[in-house]
C-alpha cells in the first residue's frame, strides 16, 4: 500500500467543504463516522453501493486497485494521498437532515400581545429529529415559506410548537390559512443557534418578543435534561402588555438554577426592570467571561447586544445567534 510517511490523509467533503483527517491505512467510511459524521452505509465490504462518492482529485486504492478519478466505494476505499470527493448524504457531527412533513394543527390560540400559539402534531411513524433552539418552514399555500423558531423541545416527539406574533397582515393570513386548512406542510431543522450539546457552564438567554419561542426550546430542554448550571433568561418587549403567556412560566420559577427577567425597553414606570436587555445582563453579571449567551430578535437588536456585551467583557465567540447566519454584518 503507497503511502505518504504517516502524515494524515485530508479528505475533503462537497458539497459542504467539510474536511476529514484521516489515519494512514483508514477507510474513507471509518473516519468519517470516528470523526461523527453520519454517513451512507448498509454492508460495508463494497457490495451494496449506499456509500458510493465521486473522486474528484487524488486517489484512493480500493480492493487493491488504484483509482484516480470516477465513482468509489467508501467502505473500502482508502486514500493515497489527499483527496476531494462528492459524496452526497453525509451530515456532520450534530447535523440533522432536512424533511418535510404535512402535520395536523392540533391548536391555535391568543395567548396575549397579539401573540398566538401554535402547535402542530406531525405524522405518526415519522421520527421529527431536531436540536432545541432550531426553527422550520411552513409552506403558504402561494407556495413561499415563512420560518418560525420551534418553541418545543426534542423530548415533545410529533408535537411541535411555534409562537406567531400576528400584527402584521402576513401572519395574520397564515393563521387563517392553518384555521382553515387544519394541517401545515413543513420543512425541518433549520438553524445552527441549537443545544445539541449542553454547555459546561452558565446560560445567558436573551430574547426579544417571540423570540422568545427559541428560548422556551432552550429552557425545555435544560429541564428535561436535568441541566445543573445556571440559567439566566431576560426578555424585553416594548410595552408591558407585548408579554404574553408561557405556559411553563409558573413550573420554571420552582427550578433553583432558572432566574427569569422581564425588561420593558419603553414604557418605564411599570412593576418591573426597564430598560435595554444588554443593561440588564451586564447589571446582574459583572463577569462574562464563563457564560454562553444565546439570543433571539431583529438584526439590529441582536448587534446591539453583541457589542455592548464584547465591551462588557465578553468574547464575541461566547454568543450565538440565528442572525449571524442570515443577515451577517461586514
Amino acid at each position: 500500500l503507497e503511502r505518504i510517511g504517516n502524515r494524515l490523509m485530508r479528505v475533503t467533503l462537497q458539497p459542504s467543504g467539510a474536511v476529514l483527517e484521516l489515519n494512514p491505512g483508514e477507510r474513507i467510511l471509518d473516519g468519517a463516522r470516528r470523526l461523527g459524521y453520519e454517513c451512507p452505509q448498509a454492508c460495508r465490504n463494497g457490495v451494496c453501493h449506499v456509500c458510493a462518492a465521486l473522486l474528484v482529485e487524488g486517489r484512493v486504492q480500493q480492493g487493491g486497485e488504484v483509482r484516480d478519478h470516477g465513482e468509489f466505494y467508501t467502505c473500502i476505499a482508502e486514500p493515497l494521498e489527499d483527496c476531494i470527493v462528492l459524496w452526497d448524504g453525509v451530515l456532520a457531527p450534530g447535523e440533522l437532515p432536512v424533511r418535510k412533513l404535512s402535520c395536523q394543527l392540533s391548536e391555535c390560540v391568543e395567548v396575549g400581545g397579539d401573540v398566538w400559539r401554535v402547535r402542530l402534531r406531525a405524522p405518526a411513524g415519522k421520527a421529527v429529529r431536531y436540536h432545541a433552539g432550531q426553527y422550520l418552514m411552513i409552506e403558504r399555500e402561494n407556495g413561499e415559506k415563512s420560518a418560525f423558531s420551534l418553541a418545543s423541545a426534542p423530548h415533545c416527539g410529533r408535537e411541535l410548537e411555534l409562537h406567531v406574533l400576528a400584527r402584521e397582515d402576513s401572519a395574520r393570513n397564515l393563521l387563517e390559512q392553518l384555521q382553515r386548512n387544519r394541517m401545515a406542510r413543513v420543512e425541518l431543522p433549520f438553524g445552527d443557534t441549537h443545544l445539541a450539546q449542553l454547555p459546561d457552564g452558565p446560560l445567558v438567554l436573551i430574547a426579544a418578543g417571540t423570540g422568545m419561542a427559541q428560548m422556551h426550546s432552550l429552557i425545555e430542554h435544560c429541564r428535561a435534561s436535568g441541566f445543573k448550571h445556571p440559567v439566566h433568561l431576560y426578555w424585553g418587549v416594548r410595552r408591558p402588555e407585548d408579554f404574553y403567556e408561557i405556559e411553563h412560566w409558573d413550573q420554571w420559577r420552582q427550578l433553583p438554577n432558572l432566574f427569569l427577567h422581564k425588561v420593558v425597553s419603553d414604557l418605564c414606570g411599570w412593576e418591573g426592570r426597564c430598560g435595554l436587555l444588554h443593561e440588564a445582563v451586564c447589571e446582574d453579571i459583572t463577569d462574562l467571561k464563563a457564560v454562553h449567551v444565546y439570543a433571539s430578535g431583529s438584526p439590529a437588536m441582536i448587534y446591539g447586544t453583541l457589542d455592548a456585551l464584547v465591551d462588557a467583557g465578553m468574547d464575541a465567540h461566547q454568543m450565538r445567534a440565528d442572525v449571524f447566519a442570515y443577515a451577517p454584518r461586514p
